[in-house]
Formats: structure tokens, sequence, C-alpha cells
């Protein structure tokens, strides 16, 4: 992917210097030649990186030191040309390479390069240190690189020096300078450091030679190449040892190392990755050495170390900064040489983005990260593997994001068909969900991967409103048919965008194998009295004859259209084993309709199966729509007819000689002609002339019966009414003019 803003870094001229040419012709068969031919081979291998933006860093001023410092840090390609406006992809920093070098880079604090204290802060970048052993195996490795946060006062003439002589070696270009046997003072060596600043070093020489200037590893269990951090410009980071005899004056300093890492090999021929975030809740520094591989997969064995908490005053005060740090690398080598490089990934104050993965089961309705202990699907399970963005901070919108997913084995992305839909990009910004699809064509056909360019920029606004923020990506699959349960391995997904590279992993998880479980019903009709319950009995088993479990089968039931609470089998019962018991008052209809299947813990599920439960000998009610007659002109008082037949039927299927008599009961909310209420009430008046009113608030009794005859014994109760009794409407004032409606909720029971 092409950056927008990928040129030539330093532009030496601003600071009244030269570069020299990198294609300068060196003398066959010397230990140069060969550092150069280690340089280009670090280079060719340069994982995707940012290069530098030339108005984002600044390159270390080393003009007070002397005429024979220079700068060795410079941005290079594989071909050792510094970059021109083109962009090569295999490109990097190169701080050091040879004998006697020093190198600096520094953030531009005002142009928005910088650690904001105040915020969650993450720098990623590739660092290098050269082939495991020179070409001439007889040559030294030295010296490594150091990463430096100071005060941004100090600027970038920042390098360990004392008066215009430059540190080398074992300064790293940050540590003090233990040049002269005759100090006696360990606040001496710190005023030749970077002052208020915090160091994280990658030494690639143990210097314990018990010799002035090369002694600062000594009196430590640092055992070799190493990392370690601590604060250059402090007193108590340096130990005074006096090895002094008669005749000669010898002091010598080690330093106070803090999170030592003994490292094999820092210089193994590999990039090694790195992590440094700072923690504004704690004030700690965190690094995470070789936590990512070359192909952005999840390392199984980085290095993690967190600092004690760094205050502001080991910076000068958090006024003299204004809550902000500069931030660089500088690297050094004496007698011995190393190719050291950088690839950086991201800067801290342009863009602190994270991006995190999941998995939905749509097919078993769950969501599973890489934290979570159940990660199993089944085979032919709907997998959705989602990736969230989320911008956090920064001086800049997260630009032109390119997502590069790797699809996971075992599952099915696509049917071939270019045109086919993998998933869609969604934005916190309330946009169209739908509105960014993925499509099966964006795969690479060459590396199987799925490129997808993400249309919105994420950002924050400077009003604090979100335009968006976040995206998420998902795309969707189908769990494929395994003979045997198999485990599916992480695989990361690359985001490379013009400010901010970074990669993700997706949870590993496990498919398993289909195994089809079957449902036996003993009933598919079944008639019970109208006062039983119904009990349905089945065998629940797998086809391929293993035991079942009844603890881990569930089974789930829908009656007349509703679900109903799942339950499991019986663990006391015989393996298999199904007894369910549905209630007489949940059979609510003549013929009812239940529908069973079984689950079993690993998603299996059974085909359903039916059972029409028919209530015999069961009461049931038919009640047509009904009116009343046309009010002309109404007074108080006045009761309205019914108009045409009101057919109101029970029919009593229940049991010969059933002696229990049946009630039906009737309640109303009344009549209304839009928002406005009909003035009057229903009203029920019997055979003797009893009138009550019908309302929601009382349950009125409207008529009573008894089976007197075989089978089923039908009554129309309105049939039995006259002009002057049954349901009549009964107004109580003037009411305007309209078609006026309603609702009777009618109950008809029976009486034990």
């Amino acid at each position: 992917m092409r950056k927008k803003f990928l040129k030539v870094l330093f532009l030496m001229a601003s600071l009244g210097l030269a570069i020299k040419s990198e294609q300068t012709v060196v003398q066959a068969g010397t230990s140069q030649q060969d550092s150069m031919t280690e340089t280009r081979e670090g280079l060719a291998k340069a994982p995707d990186n940012l290069g530098l933006n030339e108005s984002q860093f600044l390159h270390g001023d080393f003009s007070g030191f002397g005429s024979s410092a220079q700068n060795s840090a410079i941005l290079q390609n594989s071909s050792m040309h510094s970059t021109g406006t083109s962009y090569d992809p295999l490109m990097a920093i190169r701080m050091t390479n040879y004998t006697n070098q020093e190198g600096a880079i520094w953030s531009n604090v005002d142009n928005g390069n910088y650690v904001n204290i105040n915020n969650k802060q993450t720098l990623s970048c590739w660092l290098y240190f050269g082939p495991s052993q020179h070409i001439h195996s007889g040559d030294s490795f030295g010296d490594g690189m150091a990463f430096v946060l100071q005060n941004p006062a100090n600027g970038v003439s920042s390098f360990s020096h004392k008066g215009t002589t430059i540190g080398t070696g074992e300064t790293l270009g940050v540590w003090g300078m233990d040049t002269d046997k005759s100090v006696t003072s360990t606040q001496t060596i710190a005023n030749t450091a970077i002052q208020d600043s915090w160091a994280l070093e990658f030494d690639t020489n143990a210097n314990k030679s018990n010799a002035s200037n090369d002694d600062f590893d000594a009196e430590s269990d640092i055992t070799g190449q190493h990392i370690a951090y601590g604060y250059p410009g402090d007193a108590s980071t340096y130990v005074r040892h006096d090895a002094s005899s008669f005749f000669n004056t010898n002091n010598y300093y080690s330093m106070n190392h803090s999170g030592v890492q003994n490292i094999t090999s820092l210089h193994d021929g590999n990039w090694h990755h790195l992590t440094v975030s700072w923690d504004p809740s704690t004030y700690r520094i965190t690094y995470k050495y070789n936590d990512k591989n070359l192909d952005g997969s999840k390392s199984d064995t980085p290095l993690v170390s967190t600092s004690d908490p760094v205050h502001a005053t080991e910076f000068g005060g958090k006024n003299a900064m204004s809550n902000k740090l500069q931030w660089g690398f500088t690297a050094t080598s004496g007698a011995a040489y190393e190719p050291n490089l950088i690839a950086l990934e991201s800067i801290p104050s342009s863009v602190e983005g994270t991006v995190t993965s999941d998995i939905t089961d749509n097919t078993q309705n769950k969501t599973f990260s890489e934290t979570d202990t159940d990660r199993n699907v089944n085979s032919g399970d709907s997998l959705s593997f989602n990736y969230h963005l989320r911008f956090d901070s920064g001086e800049n919108k997260w630009l032109n994001d390119v997502a590069q997913i790797t699809f996971p084995s075992n599952v099915t992305f696509t049917n071939g068909d270019a045109n086919q839909v993998l998933g869609y990009v969604t934005y916190n910004d309330g946009s169209d969900a739908k509105a960014e699809p993925i499509y099966a064509s964006e795969i690479d056909k060459d590396t199987g991967r799925l490129k997808h360019s993400i249309a919105k920029d994420l950002y924050v606004s400077s009003d604090g409103t979100y335009r968006p923020s976040e995206a998420t990506i998902t795309v969707n699959g189908v769990a494929n048919d395994v003979t045997t349960t198999t485990k599916v391995k992480t695989v990361s997904a690359h985001f490379d965008s013009d400010n901010l590279i970074t990669d993700v992993n997706t949870p590993d998880f496990t498919i398993k194998k289909a195994k089809a479980i079957s449902l036996a019903l003993d009933q598919s009709n079944l008639t019970v009295d109208n006062s039983h319950d119904a009990n349905i009995t089945g065998t629940v088993s797998y086809v391929d004859g293993s035991t079942v479990n009844n603890s881990d089968v569930t089974v789930h039931e829908n009656l007349n259209g509703k679900d109903l609470a799942t339950s499991k089998l019986d663990s006391n019962a015989a393996s298999g084993k199904l007894n369910l018991n549905i209630p007489s008052a949940d059979l609510t209809q003549t013929t009812n309709t239940l529908k069973v299947y079984v689950e079993d813990a690993d998603g299996n599920v059974s085909t359903t199966s039916t059972v029409v439960i028919t209530k015999k000998g069961s009461l049931s009610l038919k009640v047509d729509d009904y009116s009343f007659g046309s009010i002309n002109q109404a007074t108080a008082a006045m009761l309205v007819p019914r108009k045409g037949d009101w057919n109101i039927v029970v029919n009593d299927g229940r049991e010969n000689g059933t002696t229990n008599p049946w009630h039906l009961s009737a309640t109303t909310s009344g009549l209304y002609n839009g928002d406005t209420a009909f003035n009057g009430n229903l009203v029920f008046k019997n055979s003797s002339g009893s009138e009550q009113s019908l309302t929601n608030d009382a349950v009125v009794n409207i008529a009573n019966g008894y089976k007197s005859a075989d089978g089923n014994q039908v009554t129309n109760v309105g049939k039995s009414w006259n002009d002057s009794d049954g349901i009549l409407l009964k107004t109580t004032g003037f009411n305007s003019s309209g078609q006026y409606s309603g609702k009777m909720n009618w109950v008809l029971s029976e009486s034990v």
C-alpha cells in the first residue's frame, strides 16, 4: 500500500550538514564491506512499516559535538539508498551499521508527535540487530540501541556527551560516559547522560571488562545480551567501584539496571517486534518484546516487563513538559559493529487505535473471544468472524485503512461466486448497517487473503462527537463437516493504514464432528379427558449408538405456537428416556398441537416431532360479531335493543353423566367512537328484570347449564333472550352521532 507521506526523512541541509552518498566505494575484503552486506540483508527482510513522515520526525543534531561527530541515522531501502518520493516496502531507519558510529532520531513535538501522559499511548515497531554471526566470524557485535523518552526542552541535540566529546560504545547515546578514571562522583557520570529521561536499552554487548568506559554491566546479574531500563540522568543509576592502587587511580562505574531480561541473542538474523505502552492511570511503562511474528500472528513466548510508576518529576516536572514527552531512538557502536535497524508501525500521538477479534456462532447464538473457555462449534454451524476497530485518541484520523484477512482452515467462506457478499463493514455513526458490503471478488487469488479497503476514516471530532470512531468488519462462513473433532488454529488479520499498522488474531476454536441425534415419540395423536394432563413419552438416541447422557440433553417444546420453558431429560431415568407432562390447564383448545425437539450439550439437534392432543369431553364457546340498533335521539336511561340474532353458542362435549355445571360470564371496556366514549353502559338484564352493568371491573354471570344429554349438547344462550332481556345498551345522556364499537370478553368455565 502506498503511503502518502513516505518521503525522504532527514533533510540534513536544514541543519547545515551534508548527506554522504550511500554508494561510497570501499576497499574489498574489509569489515566495512561486510557491514554493508549485512545491512542490505536486513533491509531486504524488513516487514511492512510506515517509513517516516518528514514533518513528524527530527534528525539528531550533532553539530555541537565537533566536526568528527556525524549522525549515522538515515531512512534507507533494501538497495542501501536514501529513499526518494516513491514508496519502497523494504525500507527502515538505519541507526548504525559500522564501527564508531552514533545515531539519533527524535519525534517532532511541535508537529504533534509526542507521548501524551494523559492518554493511553502505544509505540509499535520492529527492531533488527544483525545476523547471528558476522561474515568475518571473528568480528564482534555492538553495541545496540535505546528507546528514549525525554523532556521536550532537551531538544534534538540530546545525546550522551562530555563537553564536545560525544558518547560511544556502552552509552548507547543515552547513558552517562565513564571515560575518566579519576571521577569519584556518580553525579558527574549522570551529568553526561541525556537529562530528564527514561530509556529502554537493547544491549548486544555485555560491558564487563572491569576497565574504564566498558563496565556498565559489571557487578550485575547480566550474563550477555540483554534488555533493561532506567533513568540515564539520575545519579542513583550509577555505582562507583574503586580499583585504585598506591600508584594508580582507577575508578570505574557500573549501572543499576531495572527489569533485566537476559536474551540468548538479539542479533539472530531476524526482525523482532516491540510494543511500548504508557498507562496514564498508573504512570507505568510496559514493553513487550517478540510479541508478534513476522506474519502478524501473536507470539507464544513474548518477553513482558512493566516499570515502577514513572512520575513527571523524572522528566523535570509536569509543568516543564506540558503533559508531552519527546521520544526517539539512539544507537552507538565502538570497536564492534552491527546493522541496527528500526521499522515503525505506529506513532503514539498520531493514532491510538485498538483492534480486537471474536467469533459469533449464529447457529448456537453465542459469541466467543480468545479468553472464553467455550470455543466449540459444530460441523455446519453458521459462523461470523468479527474484527472490531476503535479509534481511542490521537492528533490525526485513522486514514485509509486496508484490512488483509487470512481465512482459518476448515471454514467455507465462498461458493465460488465472485459477486457473493461475504459480509459487511458497520460503523457507530448511525449509518446504514448494510452500506459497505464485502465481496468474494476481494479475495486475492495468489494469497487467498481477503483485502478490503475500509471506506471511512475513524476519528473523534474536535467537539468530542464520534464521526465515526468504531468500525466492525464481519465476514461470514460455515464450519466444514469434519470426520473427527478438529482444532482450528488462530490466524491473523493485518490492518495497514497511512499512520497505523497493526495485527489481530482470531480466537482458535474447535469444530466438533456432527453427531446425529434422534427423537422417537411413542405417540403422534393423543386424546385426554377434559380434566386430565397429557403424558408424552419417547426415546432419545444417537445414530452411532453412543450413550445418551440425560443431563446433557435439553428438551424444547412448543404448544399451539407458543414456546414453553425448556427442560432436561430426567437424570434418574434410563438413558435417553423422555417423559413430558402437559398440564390440562395448558390444553386450551379442543385440538392442541405439541412440537418437540431435543438438543445435546454440543449443539446437535434432532428433527422436530409433532403430537396432536385432543381434549375429550371439553367445553367450547363460539360467539359471532353482534350489534345494537341505531339511535336517532337518546334520552337518559334509555335501553337500546339488540340488532338481529346474537348467536352465543356453548358446546358441552363432556362425558355423559357429568354433574358439574358450566358458567358463562362476560366483561367489557365499553363502546368508543375513536377516542370518544359512549355515554352509557352495556347491561345484562335477566328474565326476572334484575339488571347489572358490564364493565372491566366486575364479572357478570350471563348463563349456566348442565350436561343433560348424551354426546355434544349445544346451547345457544342468545336465542333464549327476548327484546327486553339479555344484553342491552343503556344510555346515560346525549351522544354525538357516529358509529361506536367495543370488545366483549367471554369466559366459559366449569365448577368442580
